[in-house]
């Protein structure tokens, strides 16, 4: 438990201390756990969080560091409103979609509410964003559909990290009526531009490829820039 402790200190410690690496984009930052243990270390970070409460708790959170800029928009395909699933389990697994038969049948969608939704490439351009260092993504199955529409700064090679949510198997799909979402897929779509380079949970470490638990449908997934 003192390591754990003394591990953290460090590990913020070399964060204050540490040139900042550019430009973080995050979407779907839920509570922003992970994003309080990372932020630090980028020049601007653009969180995106859905789900309106979650929101209001990030704004609180991160009100004193103004290179932390917080909205409050679902990224999707296009822009306007789009019907959002709040699910029973802290909103961890809210979702655009819905969750397939065979899933955890403990979590549920509760209600469906609108919510703001904007294509995410229109919206980095539009906010001068040349260059990305890091792209996380957590958004319950529509990970690969948004990273899709991120397509002009994939083929240029403007993005140098890609971490993202991912389905372990094609045959097994938590959100029923969502594309394809399995990592597979993500090979496919990355494979000219990107290495696959991490896997696991959470803040992923490169060249470390952890298995996750095998009742977990999904696991995170980390692609660098080739070359």
């Amino acid at each position: 438990m003192q390591f754990n402790r003394i591990k953290k200190i460090a590990h913020i410690v070399r964060m204050f201390f540490t040139k900042k690496q550019g430009i973080l984009v995050y979407v779907g930052a839920h509570s922003g756990n992970n994003l309080s243990s990372i932020f630090r270390k980028y020049e601007k970070c653009y969180a995106f969080e859905a789900n309106p409460e979650l929101y209001t708790l990030l704004k609180i959170k991160f009100n004193k560091y103004p290179r932390v800029c917080i909205f409050n928009f679902a990224v999707a395909d296009y822009d306007g409103e789009i019907d959002f699933n709040i699910s029973n389990n802290g909103g961890a697994s809210s979702s655009i979609g819905n969750f397939s038969k065979d899933y955890n049948a403990s979590i549920k969608m509760v209600k469906t509410i609108k919510v703001k939704c904007i294509i995410l490439c229109s919206f980095l351009q539009k906010h001068k964003v040349d260059f990305i260092e890091d792209y996380i993504s957590d958004i319950q199955g529509y990970d690969l559909e948004v990273l899709k529409t991120l397509k002009p700064y994939i083929n240029e090679k403007k993005i140098k990290n890609i971490t993202c949510e991912v389905g372990k198997s094609k045959d097994r799909q938590v959100y029923s009526d969502l594309p394809e979402n399995n990592k597979n897929a993500f090979d496919l779509f990355l494979n000219d531009n990107y290495e696959f380079v991490a896997q696991g949970w959470g803040i992923l470490t490169d060249g470390k490829f952890h298995q996750v638990p095998e009742t977990w449908w999904d696991m995170d997934c980390k692609w660098k820039i080739k070359g």
